[in-house]
């Protein structure tokens, strides 16, 4: 009779702590969703707390980012399941309107670890990738690997042997693949003086769903990167005539500063919709900072007054 009275409690205490977090999750969507702060508040709100963030393939042919469940513990565990996700009809539990990347047919031999380098050994069949997708396929492996806080680098292999260059065009591919690589490439440049490479995060609605989508661009910019961040997510007209930025247009930066690894953004009004600062804004420019510069947080100003800040570990913070 002991034993059941220990089993019913462990069970409620369960289920009481499933529902709190439920309901912490609900709750602040129902709620108004004005983002001035109150002095006397100190909420912080996490994102897709038990989910890990991977590249999928859009209809558009740009990689999404969006987050998927991976119930394994073991690092090595964790990225043969996100290789899954990324094989073209491996998983099932693919969001609609996105794919994975990785011909159906390929088969991830091995992975190695050394180093916080990860090796991943596939079958020849990955080499069947169509010329149109295969860098998009290299930029979905590496990054969605890379997002793991164990791993730095990514080397790709087919059948033991380094993936030296992609198979149809032969461009050439770093040993060691990561972030400097790019992702959803755009060359917007007329000439080789003062090139920029920019990774900027634009928005893609596909089926029901928003996504964000990184695309990392080349131009004749030598200005500082978050000044060309702004002035990029303003502009009315996006390039990727399919993304979009929710960023007004009259937003102006009026400074900014990097101490103790916080970026300080501080705008005119211009940046509000209806006296609010819009999520998808704060997140557009919050991921555009993280992929462009080594600072783990940012505040985010208006006209000197303090909004929120947004942390890279654990989203917005108010």
């Amino acid at each position: 009779m002991m034993l059941k009275r220990k089993a019913l409690r462990k069970i409620i205490i369960t289920t009481f702590s499933f529902l709190t977090v439920l309901v912490i999750c609900i709750i602040p969507d129902r709620l108004d969703n004005h983002h001035f702060l109150d002095p006397k508040l100190n909420i912080e709100y996490v994102t897709n707390l038990g989910t890990n963030e991977i590249y999928l393939l859009g209809p558009n042919k740009y990689l999404v980012k969006t987050n998927v469940l991976l119930q394994e513990d073991s690092l090595e565990s964790k990225i043969k399941g996100i290789i899954d996700y990324l094989t073209i009809q491996k998983s099932d539990k693919i969001p609609t309107g996105l794919s994975g990347i990785i011909p159906s047919n390929t088969i991830l031999n091995s992975v190695s670890i050394q180093d916080k380098i990860v090796k991943l050994d596939f079958s020849k069949e990955l080499l069947e990738i169509s010329q149109d997708l295969e860098e998009r396929m290299v930029e979905a492996i590496t990054y969605s690997i890379i997002n793991l806080d164990e791993v730095e680098g990514v080397i790709l292999q087919v059948e033991g042997e380094n993936l030296t260059e992609l198979p149809y065009t032969k461009k050439q591919l770093p040993e060691i693949l990561n972030r400097n690589y790019g992702i959803n490439k755009v060359f917007d440049i007329s000439n080789f003086n003062s090139i920029q490479k920019v990774t900027l995060y634009y928005l893609d609605d596909i089926g029901n769903n928003r996504y964000y989508v990184p695309v990392t661009r080349y131009l004749n910019d030598d200005r500082e990167k978050i000044n060309i961040i702004i002035d990029n997510l303003v502009s009315s007209y996006i390039y990727e005539s399919n993304l979009m930025s929710l960023l007004n247009q009259g937003t102006e930066l009026i400074y900014y500063e990097i101490e103790d690894q916080m970026m300080t953004l501080n705008f005119n009004q211009s940046i509000f919709t209806n006296d609010k600062l819009l999520e998808e804004v704060t997140y557009t420019i919050a991921e555009s900072v993280f992929e462009n510069y080594e600072v783990e947080s940012i505040l985010f100003e208006v006209e000197g007054k303090e909004l929120l800040t947004v942390e890279r570990c654990c989203g917005i913070k108010k």
